[in-house]
């Protein structure tokens, strides 16, 4: 039987909040820092009292084996409720999250899983990669790529000569990440955070899949130049900042707490006086931590 599709109907938009079907495990994707806040409530097992923690874990397309989100490797779930805030998602591609929770005695229960998508840089807008803190998430920002980067991919070998015959044998192991210089282009009023930002650690790039020559990246900015300016981006001029990028091996996730952009301690403190003003304003836990996301 064929399908009639009106092409002036509406486009079907993506849900604010995707759920597992044993409505344990929620994800609401965060478009304006392209993550994903993460809430696992299993207060309705007949076990839930001896949930301690949750291990959720992230399978990306393409991958060998699920990788732990940073802030739930494992995350504290007292009661069978927990948060997580996983800022590493490929963008663009749909991702399936799992959560496990984890018994008082070490044993696991049984596990919830749903799929999301977080949102890549659209075609055509200039802004079309993050640069993305692990240690300060607040600092993360989009920009401008300026130029071509042209990765190159070091050799590791070492040559001997043969003695009677016209070929050396080579000795060889992987090759090198590969590496290259990237420049950003940013307005004058983002100057001082981009500076912050190269310096704050382990920085994450990302951009839409169809930049097949620019792979996520985790990596430790080196070489920095910049500001310099440009003359663009209004009467102030632009500025651009170049570094080198090598990637590195992603850090480790286990006991990593959660660091949500834009949230924290220092932020709860600025915004209430007295900790019964905390309370009055989030209903729960989950709540306080992801600054009423879940």
């Amino acid at each position: 039987m064929p399908m009639i599709v009106d092409p002036a109907a509406p486009l079907i938009e993506v849900p604010a909040r995707v759920t597992s079907p044993d409505g344990y495990l929620a994800a609401i994707v965060d478009p304006v820092w392209a993550g994903v806040v993460l809430s696992y409530d299993a207060s309705a097992l007949a076990d839930a009292g001896n949930i301690r923690q949750v291990r959720i874990v992230r399978q990306d397309p393409g991958g060998r084996a699920p990788l732990p989100v940073r802030s739930a490797d494992p995350a504290w779930a007292i009661g069978a409720v927990g948060t997580a805030y996983d800022h590493e998602a490929p963008l663009g591609v749909a991702v399936i999250y799992t959560a496990t929770p984890v018994y008082a005695d070490s044993t696991t229960g049984p596990s919830s899983a749903l799929a999301v998508t977080v949102p890549a840089p659209v075609p055509g807008e200039l802004r079309d990669v993050w640069l993305k803190s692990l240690d300060e998430p607040t600092l993360s920002l989009r920009a401008v790529i300026v130029g071509k980067p042209e990765p190159a991919a070091a050799g590791r070998q070492d040559v001997a000569t043969v003695p009677g015959s016209p070929y050396r044998v080579v000795s060889y192991d992987e090759h090198a990440a590969e590496a290259y210089t990237l420049t950003i282009d940013v307005p004058p009023d983002a100057v001082d955070r981009v500076r912050r930002l190269l310096r704050s650690g382990v920085l994450l790039l990302q951009t839409r899949p169809e930049y097949v020559t620019l792979p996520d990246a985790f990596h430790v900015p080196a070489d920095i130049t910049g500001p310099l300016s440009t003359g663009r981006l209004g009467a102030s001029g632009g500025y651009q900042f170049s570094w080198a990028v090598e990637p590195v091996a992603r850090p480790d996730t286990t006991g990593a707490p959660m660091r949500i952009p834009g949230w924290s301690w220092d932020d709860v403190a600025e915004r209430f006086a007295t900790w019964d003003a905390v309370a009055a304003s989030f209903s729960t836990w989950a709540s306080l931590s992801t600054n009423g996301i879940t």
